[in-house]
């Protein structure tokens, strides 16, 4: 019988245009990636490091300005109390009068947009002279405590907190300096008052400096925003963090800001805009000299450098978003991706069209095989119902064969018998009578003998019968070994076209490229 193949579940296979597909598109991509993953590792850690150098240069850049102005500050004021006429004026000289005053004149105008006043005190704090006004005093001091108490242990000039005063947004420190006479005696106090707004332009220069969204901001040894950078100048308000603290004050702390009027606290107490990194970096004995952080009055992430004054106990920290440090990786990236998308849409069309045009002739070749299989197997089940018939007739005819050899058989014995009872009546036809017992049985014996010829005649005709069915039967068998071997060819040709068609991608896809 025709021989059936059984299917089996079939893997799921990628056609050939796939795997070509696949191929372009991974040579396409491979180097983009690479590109991209060299932009993620090492272009943007290696413009992160270059403007956090650059960040912590600035800042140093800028303490040092800062310092150099106020180490010429310090200078002036140290003059100034060295001066002779101030000497002599404060010890009761009233003649020195006009050099005094001339001594303050004339400090006022070396930095005189900066200056907002020279006086001089005596040792109680009263003020005996003054150029261009009054000095104001903070709270009920015009020389603070822990000022004076370090001027009469050390002839440094030193540098008060910083003051404000929120009707002409002016910010300000104070100068103070010893006076004493020729015997070393202490006999009064220098005390200039610096307006800031040169530092407060240092600090607003960040963002021309390091680009938009950069901004520096300095802090005081009390943790309070002293200087921030002015986005929008023009408006002529302060920054919002500006004299802000960046953790909840100390007990002490606070009663100071009060009975001194620290920070305007009279017209804007002083209020906590907390920023925890700041205040961890600040009290750390090593802190770090760039990082990267979330400024709580921002809302992104910043590249950040900090550099603190050996002049004055303050520390200058510079900012700048991590977004606009690496917007040229994040550019890149992103282009790279559009490139990516783009090769990878053109590979796939490419491998697509390629992997088409290879496998139609494939398919072409496999649709062949396809149909002469068919013919094959056809021919095949052709064979197999001749040979079902032949079979037939064989089986038909030797049934007959061996019909026609039993009855042979028969009439051989019946005419042995015949012959051997006439052969016993010729024997004894002279008890049986007359002449006419002979002829008969002449007879018998004539016709005994016709009958054997004839038998033996269909003995030949037998021999013949049989060895037509045995060469019929041999033909059979050739015919039947012919359809297996077409059958079993038809099976072979099936499974190349299998293999074929799992290689080039299935038939459906040359079906569909015919349509």
């Amino acid at each position: 019988m025709f021989q059936q193949i059984f299917a089996h579940p079939r893997k799921i296979h990628l056609s050939l245009s796939m795997y070509i597909s696949l191929l372009l598109a991974m040579m396409a991509i491979v180097p983009l990636l690479a590109t991209m993953l060299s932009l993620e590792f090492i272009l943007r850690p290696a413009l992160i490091g270059q403007v956090t150098n650059a960040l912590e240069k600035d800042s140093q850049t800028k303490v040092h300005l800062i310092e150099q102005y106020l180490i010429e500050r310090l200078n002036e004021v140290q003059a100034v109390s060295q001066s002779t006429p101030i000497k002599h004026f404060i010890t009761g000289d009233q003649t020195a009068r006009n050099g005094a005053f001339e001594a303050l004149f004339t400090a006022q105008h070396r930095d005189v947009s900066n200056y907002v006043s020279w006086s001089l005190l005596d040792t109680s704090g009263n003020v005996a002279l003054s150029y261009p006004s009054a000095p104001a005093a903070h709270g009920k001091y015009f020389v603070l405590p822990e000022a004076s108490q370090q001027l009469q242990k050390s002839g440094n000039v030193i540098i008060s907190d910083v003051f404000y005063d929120n009707t002409n947004n002016q910010e300000f420190v104070d100068l103070y300096a010893h006076v004493v006479d020729n015997s070393f005696h202490l006999v009064g106090f220098i005390r200039a008052s610096l307006d800031l707004r040169r530092i407060w332009a240092t600090v607003d220069s960040e963002t021309q400096d390091n680009g938009q969204g950069s901004y520096g901001t300095l802090i005081d040894e009390n943790g309070v925003r002293i200087a921030y950078t002015n986005i929008n100048p023009a408006n002529g308000l302060r920054p919002t963090p500006l004299l802000k603290i960046i953790a909840p004050p100390s007990a002490d702390l606070k009663q100071r800001v009060a009975s001194e009027n620290l920070y305007g606290n009279s017209d804007l107490p002083l209020t906590v805009l907390a920023d925890s990194k700041l205040a961890d970096i600040q009290s750390q004995q090593q802190p770090p000299s760039t990082f990267q952080f979330n400024p709580i009055e921002q809302n992104q992430a910043f590249a950040a450098a900090r550099y603190s004054s050996t002049i004055v106990p303050w520390t200058y920290f510079v900012m700048k978003p991590l977004s606009t440090v690496t917007g040229l990786a994040d550019q890149q990236l992103l282009t790279t991706w559009v490139i990516v998308f783009l090769f990878l849409s053109l590979a796939v069309f490419v491998g697509l069209w390629t992997g088409r045009r290879i496998t139609l002739p494939i398919l072409r070749s496999v649709d062949l095989l396809r149909k002469n299989s068919f013919t094959l197997k056809e021919l095949a089940n052709e064979e197999y119902q001749v040979v079902s018939e032949q079979a037939w007739m064989v089986e038909a005819s030797q049934m007959g064969l061996g019909s026609i050899r039993y009855y042979t058989n028969a009439n051989n014995v019946a005419s042995g018998y015949i012959a051997s009872v006439s052969m016993e009546l010729l024997r004894n036809s002279d008890h049986l009578g007359p002449p006419k017992l002979r002829e008969t049985m002449q007879y018998i014996v004539g016709s005994a003998t016709y009958i054997r010829k004839v038998v033996k005649h269909q003995e030949e005709m037998n021999n013949k019968l049989e060895t037509t069915l045995r060469v019929t039967d041999q033909i059979t068998n050739q015919l039947t070994k012919s359809a297996q071997s077409a059958d079993k060819a038809a099976t072979q040709m099936e499974q190349i076209v299998g293999q074929l068609t799992a290689v080039v991608g299935g038939q459906d896809e040359f079906h569909n490229s015919l349509q």
